[in-house]
């Protein structure tokens, strides 16, 4: 079987890097790693893609000595325009959302050239619908549905600067347009595996007739260095958040922390040492701009090594499915990679259902209950060490790449 990845971003081996690189390129090796199946990869974007320095790429040169074909570059050019407004409005198209999509056929030609048996496109949602109309096999490894997205955008945005109600209906409806011809496009992919179990549901609701939950993927980490042990340590330190701070899952989530955790936590942990360690370049909008003030907060940025910042924690705190945006995180994976307890609203399991709590993670109703978990887990150091070594044994059973590919290889052959 041939398979061709058909990807947006260069893959990448190294945890300094944004998940998806991670996850392609894992998912590349162990594919490649199959004696049955020839794996191809074809990068493709535009001139600020494909023109980047020799480190970005370089992980993409090491899958050729994996044994991955790896396609030259295929560069799109400059970002087309958009249409016209009457134009969009009477003959409303992918191309308006995405305006790759009208270069389709250069993608198409090139994944004829390569004779590929079928196509595999992770977690780019233009590279997706750019290839939906394809005359090929086609895989889609899909995370957060594009509409459930635009619409919390769209909340958080009128949250922020107010407007007309007559344009929040309008720009409302312009997704539910959106809504209509993404979930064409997506029946159009014979395997449309989702990373979210709710959202995988979500496609198979909307009429999609393979749509199926399947795990995301991360990789073991380098390092496994530990903090001193508690005579040594200082506070008790928890990750309040990684990634950038202004993304949409991120913002609320600190919005969550600001207003219901942080109040209840103070309470709890009254006269104990402790900070919340917020991770993630950015610059946080205006509904979490008071964390700032708040003594235990400490916004740490971008930093280079977050394997060995989230080793020096003691907990892994996540609340953005708290809140109305309920998604798949890998973050939860990595965390669980490097034996980190994981404390999280008890809706993060509607994505990821091998959470399970008082097993490999500590999951609350509300506030309330995270907070006493927090306090917990601050006085029992020995739980930590057991909830951190079931969320890697977790991560070690369904979330490798090898366990993931092998699933993704299963689902090929069945049809």
């Amino acid at each position: 079987m041939k398979i061709l990845i058909v990807s947006s971003i260069w893959p990448h081996p190294e945890h300094s890097t944004r998940a998806a690189n991670i996850v392609i390129y894992q998912m590349l090796a162990a594919l490649a790693a199959e004696d049955d199946v020839t794996v191809g990869l074809l990068v493709v974007g535009g001139p600020s893609v494909l023109s980047l320095e020799l480190e970005e790429t370089q992980g993409a040169n090491s899958l050729s000595d994996l044994g991955v074909t790896v396609l030259e570059p295929l560069d799109l050019g400059p970002t087309l325009p958009r249409r016209g407004r009457i134009q969009r409005l009477l003959s409303p198209s992918l191309g308006d959302w995405y305006p790759q999509c009208r270069l389709s056929e250069k993608i198409g030609r090139r994944v004829e050239d390569w004779a590929a048996d079928v196509i595999l496109v992770p977690w780019s949602e233009w590279l997706t619908h750019a290839c939906s109309d394809l005359n090929v096999d086609k895989f889609a490894y899909y995370g957060n549905p594009d509409p459930k997205a635009a619409r919390v955008q769209l909340s958080i945005k009128y949250r922020l600067s107010g407007g007309s109600k007559f344009k929040h209906v309008i720009e409302r409806l312009w997704v539910s347009i959106f809504e209509r011809l993404h979930l064409a496009a997506l029946k159009k992919y014979k395997y449309l595996g989702n990373v979210a179990l709710n959202d995988a549901k979500y496609y198979e609701i909307n009429g999609h007739t393979n749509a199926f939950y399947i795990q995301s993927i991360w990789a073991f980490p380098h390092v496994n260095t530990r903090r001193p042990n508690e005579a040594e340590r200082g506070p008790f330190r928890i990750v309040g958040s990684i990634g950038k701070v202004n993304g949409t899952a991120n913002t609320l989530g600190l919005e969550y922390l600001r207003t219901f955790l942080m109040p209840e936590l103070d309470m709890v942990m009254k006269g104990m040492e402790y900070e919340v360690h917020i991770f993630g370049a950015g610059v946080p909008n205006r509904l979490i701009e008071s964390l700032k003030r708040h003594p235990k907060i400490l916004w740490r940025g971008f930093v280079t090594d977050i394997d060995q910042e989230l080793l020096d924690s003691d907990v892994f705190l996540c609340v953005n499915n708290a809140t109305e945006f309920k998604v798949q995180h890998t973050r939860y994976l990595h965390a669980w990679s490097l034996g980190i307890p994981v404390v999280a609203h008890v809706d993060a399991a509607l994505s990821m259902p091998e959470l399970i709590h008082g097993e490999n993670c500590l999951l609350g109703h509300d506030q309330s209950e995270i907070a006493k978990h927090l306090y917990y887990l601050h006085k029992n150091p020995q739980m930590r060490k057991i909830i951190g070594d079931q969320g890697k044994n977790s991560f070690a059973r369904d979330f490798t790449a090898e366990k993931v590919s092998m699933r993704i290889l299963q689902k090929l052959k069945e049809h």
